[in-house]
């Protein structure tokens, strides 16, 4: 059998990143988990990769990734040396963002696509994002935000709103397949055809809109790799469409996913970008959204005052808002609460989470019942924090009576680590009874993702 030749590149890497074995090990079972994977790798692993050994299928591009992160420059997989062949991601620019989604969701919609799909790579690539370019603005400006339609571009639009109720109420499971489908079969196909300028950059704004619901659909099933496909194809398409609005709501998304990753100065240099495009042709709910995300992205930073500061304006405007709320970048004073709760948590004061998140649960529209589970689960993790069993373990109960109607990763790990936290009091008989009814729920479903999987 032939000896296999040392891995001197990547030695040469890890050498540069001044990382250990461990080290490698450890961030690429991290970067693993961004996108649904449960690797255990360990330093064992990285003396075989360096002694020539080749890793399997997506690992190649986690080491990659992981890299970039540490050295703060693109490391592709040709510099690994691991003479594997694997087609790399590659930055998706306005002119062909069209192309891109029809054959992504083409391919979502296949069941074999769809699994190589959800196992795609998380990246903090953010200097590829595409600027917002400001002569955009007059394109932006001489057409208007709002436009006269034909019945073909009104009923996309309705339908836009119905994919996105559904998606608040029932999670992102329920519709994601219909979701995909109508892109693929139905809304894309429609601008090819002979459609009125008006009409067709109406199409154009509801393709964006669906794109941007289909990322979120992803980042709610814990693939995030996925959903920044999707984020960053629908922002090449607000800069296709010259509209700032949505170009500062699609920011505004990829830094959640970003903070909800822990990648707090990411997240912060896309919400700051976002408000800086997009708040000041906003109304007052939108303005409140964007300022909100700035305020979790100081506060994921440990940047207490500052996220403080940003929150009270986002308080402040959001008490000026009126009439109806948009489809997307709205704001309500449930989620205003909650990101007060979870300012307290990044402060370690679990006592003010639970108050804030008490308001919270007072507030949400009805038709959030995913926010309202994430509220409740929330909410029992931090009075399991302070000790209060029992009254956590009312509280559990209701977040159990919402599960049943929901399809959503996020819901369902949340579920998972109220099971594991109840262990501890099993003796209990409170607590017994309800790990009893968490265990009868607890598995997977349609449209949970579930890590490892």
């Amino acid at each position: 059998m032939p000896r296999r030749a040392r891995n001197d590149r990547l030695r040469a890497l890890l050498t540069t990143a001044e990382w250990s074995y461990d080290n490698l090990a450890r961030t690429v079972n991290v970067a693993g988990a961004e996108c649904g994977l449960r690797l255990r790798y360990d330093r064992t692993a990285v003396a075989h990769w360096l002694s020539g050994s080749r890793p399997r299928a997506q690992v190649p591009m986690l080491i990659a990734e992981v890299l970039t992160r540490r050295l703060g420059r693109a490391v592709t997989i040709a510099e690994l040396g691991f003479d594997v062949i694997m087609a790399e991601e590659k930055v998706v620019s306005s002119a062909s963002a069209l192309t891109v989604l029809t054959d992504l969701v083409r391919t979502d919609l296949s069941v074999v696509g769809r699994g190589r799909l959800a196992r795609s790579v998380y990246r903090l690539d953010v200097p590829t994002i595409p600027a917002w370019p400001e002569r955009a603005l007059e394109i932006y400006c001489r057409q208007g935000p709002t436009w006269r339609t034909s019945g073909t571009a009104g009923m996309a639009q309705h339908m836009v709103r119905v994919f996105a109720a559904a998606n608040h109420k029932f999670g992102s499971g329920h519709a994601r397949t219909a979701l995909t489908a109508y892109l693929a079969d139905d809304i894309l196909p429609q601008l090819a055809g002979e459609n009125s300028d008006a009409d067709h950059r109406a199409l154009l704004g509801s393709v964006l809109d669906l794109t941007l619901l289909m990322g979120f659909a992803c980042f709610d099933s814990n693939e995030h790799g996925l959903g920044q496909r999707y984020y960053r194809i629908a922002l090449d398409l607000a800069v296709l469409t010259s509209d700032p609005v949505r170009y500062a709501i699609v920011l505004r998304a990829l830094s959640l996913q970003a903070s909800h990753l822990g990648h707090g100065t990411a997240a912060l240099g896309l919400a700051l970008a976002a408000l800086t495009v997009g708040d000041r042709h906003v109304e007052p709910y939108t303005s409140a959204f964007l300022h909100a995300q700035v305020s979790l992205s100081y506060a994921v930073l440990g940047r207490s005052q500052a996220a403080l500061a940003a929150h009270q304006r986002a308080r402040e405007i959001l008490s000026r808002a009126t009439g109806p709320r948009p489809v997307f970048g709205s704001y309500n004073r449930g989620e205003l609460n909650y990101h007060a709760a979870s300012i307290h948590v990044f402060n370690g004061d679990n006592a003010g989470a639970v108050t804030a998140l008490h308001r919270a649960l007072r507030h949400y529209p009805s038709g959030e019942c995913r926010s309202l589970a994430l509220t409740l689960a929330e909410l029992a993790e931090r009075q399991l924090d302070l000790g209060l069993l029992s009254r956590a373990c009312t509280v559990v109960h209701r977040f159990l009576d919402v599960y049943p109607g929901l399809r959503s990763g996020r819901v369902t790990i949340a579920l998972g680590e109220l099971r594991k936290r109840l262990q501890t009091f099993g003796r209990h008989p409170e607590a017994r009874a309800l790990i009893q009814r968490c265990a009868a729920l607890h598995g997977p479903r349609p449209g949970s993702t579930w890590p490892g999987e």
